[in-house]
């Protein structure tokens, strides 16, 4: 057996769930300790043990949850508790809480987090074969140094990248740029690319509401009057192509940045940079660019919220927060 520690967190998701004959539906029914049972093969993997953070559908998580769970996996990193951490999360919001995690935890050690698409209930429910792979990759050697990581249908994924692709499809994860970063084959873990861009934001909160609009064609100015109120603190929105937007649009966002929210602007395509200049007219990047908007290189709009929402958890500066968001897209060979 490996000396390893893993620790396995549980926060609910459908790989905890099971059929309920009264509602006619799945509900939260299994703990850490009932993920375990039934893959007598992890013994051989690490020593585990477990903590029951809390029991929710993936919608139903708060970013203060997430704070909240990224200070627990600290303390555990810090005290020597743990080697790794695996977190048994739904997979609806998956992508979120794992780009949270790698931007707030500070550590070499791994954070694993995985889930299932078809529950207990279901023939061939993929849990128990998720769990395995994620301890597996939390043991791994190899593993340390790459942050937080999604790992599902015997593939890899870095948090920065990976996206629920599918509602349905045990492939759900994809990293559309990139691809996985690594494969796990039989009781394996074969990583094929560099670590990817590494970067911490060390929050005090995670409080600011930041709310995310995505453009499309013909929109009015209703949802960018609504958040001119002062209780919100940011704003994303998905452009089209490059990040770009309607004049109407171009016009409100001004009016936002000259309010003093900041704004950042990424693409509501599934693959997308939104970087340079190609386009000057209004609404374009460079135009919104010369208004003030800050860009969210690489990231889809629900990752550039949870950025935002860290961000103005450690600073409300706005050159800082362009500093932040400004860091190239490197990834180490």
């Amino acid at each position: 057996m490996s000396d390893k520690k893993i620790k396995l967190i549980s926060t609910g998701g459908t790989i905890a769930m099971g059929m309920d004959a009264h509602s006619g539906g799945a509900v939260q029914k299994l703990s850490a300790e009932g993920l375990l049972k039934g893959i007598p093969s992890l013994r051989g993997i690490a020593h585990i043990e477990v903590l029951n953070f809390c029991s929710k559908p993936g919608p139903h998580m708060l970013p203060s949850d997430v704070f909240e769970l990224s200070k627990v996996i600290g303390s555990l990193f810090a005290n020597g508790e743990a080697d790794g951490v695996v977190i048994t999360h739904g997979t609806d919001t998956i992508e979120e809480t794992a780009y949270a995690l790698d931007l707030l935890v500070v550590s070499d050690n791994p954070i694993v987090i995985t889930g299932a698409m078809r529950n207990t209930s279901l023939l061939s429910a993929d849990g128990p074969s998720n769990l395995f792979n994620s301890i597996l990759t939390a043991a791994a050697d190899d593993a340390r140094g790459r942050g937080t990581m999604v790992v599902f249908n015997n593939e890899v994924h870095l948090a920065r990248e990976v996206t629920k692709s599918s509602a349905t499809q045990l492939n759900t994860f994809r990293s559309p740029l990139f691809g996985p970063v690594g494969f796990i084959y039989a009781d394996r873990v074969k990583f094929v690319r560099g670590d990817g861009l590494r970067e911490t934001i060390p929050a005090r909160d995670i409080s600011a509401q930041v709310e995310l609009i995505k453009f499309a064609q013909g929109m009015s100015s209703f949802f960018f009057e609504a958040v001119k109120d002062p209780i919100v603190d940011g704003v994303v929105i998905e452009g089209a192509g490059l990040g770009h937007v309607s004049t109407t649009v171009a016009q409100k966002i001004q009016e936002l940045i000259e309010l003093g929210k900041p704004v950042v602007v990424t693409s509501r395509c599934y693959e997308a940079l939104v970087l340079g200049n190609a386009y000057a007219f209004e609404g374009s990047e460079k135009d919104l660019q010369e208004r003030g908007v800050i860009f969210a290189t690489g990231l889809s709009g629900q990752k550039a919220r949870i950025k935002l929402m860290l961000t103005l958890g450690y600073t409300r500066n706005m050159a800082q927060i362009r500093s932040i968001f400004d860091k190239p897209i490197t990834y180490n060979s």
